[in-house]
């Protein structure tokens, strides 16, 4: 098995790699270099000894939404560098969804203290006729209480993607400047179906002007909606004021048209909190991983020619690469098929060496600021069975509120009867579970006993650390060394 060391110079900046193994063992050993990393193994030389001759290497990457594949090969066609990466991409639908919640909830809860104060300072406001909020013209709002403050959409700043295919073209990104710390790559190659080639080099998608958002990535098709409902709403008939997801988007729910109905703001609040069951016949796409690869790679291109300029950056088509695999046998994986792309655009064969190491990388979060870890819901029970959670419903709620509870116990069995029931609920409060500030996340590089680890997870309020790769292992914390964090881990 060949192995491939990468070298860096005084100041940290990438070399050609060595391969004779006789050479990095007289570097070491006379000290004229240090390791520096051993996983890939990695040496820095300690004097100025001359940047030595540079070959041209070829850099590829297989685009993709969970794996990705990366290589770089020399100018005879030998595989240097293969890497698998593991992109958190799915993740991100559920952590825009959880982030709405808590908004949600924050700007509820000032709300509401506005209301006691205003109630307090006897400043409160009737709205008879209805309010509407500031810079709000589509449709009128009723509130009461209160004189609301600006519309918070009015304060959203523009942002080009969404924030899925905005994550996709960030890892990539990040994927390429990974290599490029240990590999002095020269030209990158990007593999992508030939419909999107053509459409890049024709210039139908230039760059400045595709924005999937401007004032909310609904608005176009908000538009085509409006226009096919006639401006009402599916279910009552009044205004649109905005568009529901058939399927949700933490389920998977696409924001296409065939996902979307519209509906007024009463209606959605129904529909959210299970008053009203909304049925539609209809297909409910899915995001898939072909449409956010299909919406990042435009935007994947133009960072690289910024990154590394507009002549060093090539694509390479789908079918071109599954052909050259098949002449010459070659497996088809993630790797490989960018060993085949950067082979194609060199214009050699691609050199497989016998044992071939393929890096595993796995992508972790890079921050988790929220001080809350969770939180129950206040729950209502009767004689020891749960009826209700919640006094109201909360957004996206499943199953009855006690409000709800009560109102359908009163219609069924009589005013005396549900306020009976409602002396006899035991409640048990809402209680929250709260993050320590300070604790290692996911992805920490931590050395128990000689040997480095990557942290999956703790047990134990963080008594215990679960590394990755080892479910069944538990390892005392107070035992660990933490090393630090990375982003893309090698595992």
């Amino acid at each position: 098995m060949r192995k491939v060391v990468y070298v860096l110079d005084k100041d940290g900046m990438p070399l050609m790699p060595e391969t004779c193994p006789g050479h990095v063992h007289f570097l070491l050993k006379n000290r004229i270099a240090k390791p520096v990393c051993s996983h890939p193994f990695t040496i820095q030389q300690i004097h100025e000894t001359g940047k030595g001759m540079f070959r041209p290497l070829r850099g590829a990457i297989r685009v993709g939404r969970t794996d990705i594949g990366v290589a770089v090969i020399d100018e005879a066609g030998e595989i240097l560098y293969a890497a698998h990466v593991t992109s958190r991409n799915r993740e991100i639908p559920r952590l825009v969804e959880e982030r709405a919640e808590h908004r949600h909830a924050s700007r509820r809860g000032e709300r509401q203290r506005r209301k006691r104060r205003a109630k307090k300072n006897g400043t409160t406001t009737e709205f008879s006729e209805g309010h509407k909020l500031p810079g709000y013209e589509d449709d009128v709002l009723e509130f009461k209480d209160i004189r609301n403050t600006e519309a918070k959409f009015n304060n959203r700043k523009e942002s080009a993607l969404d924030p899925i295919t905005r994550q996709c073209v960030q890892t990539h990104c990040s994927v390429v400047r990974l290599v490029e710390k240990i590999l002095p790559v020269t030209d990158w190659t990007i593999v992508c179906e030939d419909s999107l080639i053509q459409q890049m080099k024709s210039g139908c998608i230039p760059s400045e002007k595709r924005k999937f958002r401007k004032h909310g990535h609904l608005k176009g098709i908000k538009t085509q909606i409006a226009t096919q409902q006639k401006g009402r709403c599916a279910l009552c008939g009044k205004p649109l004021a905005c568009a529901h997801h058939i399927l949700p988007a933490k389920e998977g729910g696409s924001d296409c048209q065939e996902n979307l109905v519209g509906l007024c703001q009463s209606c959605h609040a129904k529909v959210h909190t299970n008053r009203i069951l909304l049925v539609r016949e209809g297909d409910k796409k899915k995001v898939n991983g072909a449409v956010v690869v299909k919406k990042a790679l435009p935007y994947i291109y133009d960072r690289f020619c910024k990154l590394f300029g507009k002549e060093h950056v090539f694509l390479c088509s789908e079918a071109a690469v599954a052909t050259f695999r098949k002449i010459h046998g070659i497996e088809e994986t993630c790797a490989m098929d960018a060993a085949c792309a950067a082979a194609i655009r060199n214009h050699v064969d691609c050199i497989i060496p016998d044992g071939v190491e393929i890096f595993e990388i796995r992508q972790f979060r890079n921050h988790n600021r929220a001080i809350i870890q969770a939180q129950t819901e206040r729950t209502y029970k009767l004689d020891g069975e749960i009826v209700a959670k919640n006094r109201r419903p909360r957004f996206s709620q499943k199953g009855p509120a006690l409000s709800d509870w009560f109102a359908e116990t009163e219609q069924r069995e009589g005013r005396e009867a549900a306020l009976k029931k409602l002396s006899q609920l035991k409640v048990k409060p809402s209680q929250r579970r709260y993050n320590d500030l300070k604790r290692p996340l996911p992805g920490t590089l931590f050395r128990y006993q000689g040997k480095i680890y990557v942290l999956q997870a703790q047990r134990t309020k963080g008594r215990y650390f679960i590394p990755v790769g080892y479910p069944d292992m538990s390892i005392p914390s107070k035992d660990c060394e933490i090393i630090g964090f990375r982003s893309l881990v090698y595992i």
